[in-house]
């Protein structure tokens, strides 16, 4: 009896236990089955290049490297978007027989134009080419780039002369340095998310190429004067760029006007291929060179272990200077040093001393040697001058004022292993 109970209390789990294993029935994947062979063509990704601007106007090859997969190419689509527009639009469509099968890259190749379009500096172009094959299927690359202005800009910010005080005239030879700044408020990069913005006033420009210097003396025709690239070396860049140039004036007869004119250039990939923007500096009135003194001829003797009082010059009164007379007076001053070699020393507060040459001292004017002076390294312009010889031409600048001269030694004669009497010849005011 107990054991009847115990098995009808389990029918109803048996019921439910067989039901379980009656419904459990092997769940197998069915094999798959090809329903098309069709497959999408390749698009190479670096296609459409890596620049991230061009200007307006400009007609940008690019060289195309597809290859069809099981069907042949049907065509070609080029697509443009102007940001913020929602929508692209179509601008070419050309045919998949127009590639050529290119041996270097593996892949059909074909060179579409780009013409970039009309749109506000700094928007965004959006470029796709997609390739289409027969069987309908499609592959598609995109490149993002940049409105830019394709024409440069150029300022005169500033002249000033470096070999004449602000007041005097300038004449031929004299050196002029004029600061540019070329693209005003220009970038050279538009500054993606998630980077800031650029300022408003911001110009996206192309890349400067070069700088063309133009001069125009008097009524004679223009001339270029220099050209150099921008920058020097390096990379090219389209960001504001100041720039300083240093313009001897060319020659030219007193009261004739002298005019440079500095002409900013951009390449631009198009017809004419450059695209250029110049600005004209103030006209500067050549002046008339100040002829110098005749020669004066002045002989300095060194004597015994000081020097004696024939050893310095004063180049104020031309006459020498005893030893125990004022350091602020001796404006050059000879010495004997080891190995029978002579020095010039310049003692005066501010006088400094530049080795020139005979063409300067031949020819020299005030504005000349001022000039030579003046455009001579800061590490040539010292107070000591070792290893004097005979024809050594010597400019002084006189005690730190807008005074000078310039010396050429005619004769060393040593008369002792210390003592030495130099004679030369001076040019000045």
């Amino acid at each position: 009896m107990i054991i009847q109970r115990t098995i009808f209390r389990l029918l109803p789990v048996l019921a439910v236990a067989g039901g379980l294993l009656a419904g459990c029935q092997k769940n197998e994947e069915r094999p798959y089955a090809v329903v098309s062979n069709d497959q999408f063509p390749t698009l190479l990704t670096n296609s459409l290049g890596t620049a991230t601007k061009y200007a307006v106007g400009e007609t940008v090859p690019v060289e195309l490297r597809f290859a069809a997969q099981g069907a042949p190419i049907q065509e070609i689509r080029i697509f443009q978007r102007i940001e913020p527009a929602p929508d692209s639009t179509v601008v070419q469509t050309l045919p998949g027989t127009s590639a050529a099968y290119s041996r270097r890259s593996f892949a059909d190749t074909l060179v579409v134009n780009l013409v970039m379009p009309t749109a506000p500096n700094q928007a965004r172009v959006r470029f796709s080419a997609v390739v289409v094959s027969a069987n309908g299927l499609t592959k598609a690359r995109s490149v993002s780039v940049r409105v830019a202005e394709a024409t440069p800009t150029v300022k005169v910010v500033s002249a000033t002369s470096l070999t004449a005080p602000a007041a005097a005239p300038l004449v031929t030879g004299d050196v002029v340095r004029y600061s540019l700044l070329l693209n005003e408020n220009g970038i050279n990069l538009y500054p993606e998310r998630p980077a800031a913005p650029p300022t408003a006033t911001a110009v996206l420009f192309n890349n400067l190429d070069s700088l063309v210097t133009y001069v125009r003396v008097g009524t004679t025709a223009e001339r270029r004067f220099a050209r150099q690239r921008l920058p020097a070396t390096g990379t090219q860049t389209g960001a504001a760029t100041p720039i300083t140039l240093d313009l001897t004036l060319p020659a030219g007869t007193a009261g004739q006007p002298v005019v440079f004119r500095f002409e900013a250039k951009s390449r631009f990939l198009g017809t004419p291929n450059f695209r250029a923007s110049s600005a004209t500096a103030a006209p500067i009135t050549l002046g008339t060179a100040t002829p110098l003194a005749a020669v004066r001829v002045r002989t300095l003797t060194y004597t015994g272990a000081a020097g004696g009082d024939l050893a310095a010059l004063d180049f104020t009164t031309f006459n020498t200077v005893a030893a125990a007379g004022p350091i602020t007076s001796k404006d050059l001053v000879i010495g004997s040093t080891a190995a029978n070699a002579v020095q010039f020393r310049a003692l005066s507060t501010g006088t400094r001393l530049v080795r020139s040459t005979a063409a300067i001292y031949t020819a020299a004017t005030f504005n000349s040697i001022r000039t030579a002076y003046n455009t001579a390294a800061a590490a040539a312009q010292v107070a000591t001058l070792d290893n004097i010889v005979v024809g050594d031409v010597i400019i002084l600048r006189l005690r730190g004022a807008d005074q000078y001269a310039v010396v050429q030694v005619t004769s060393i004669n040593r008369t002792s292993a210390t003592d030495v009497a130099v004679t030369f010849n001076i040019k000045a005011l």
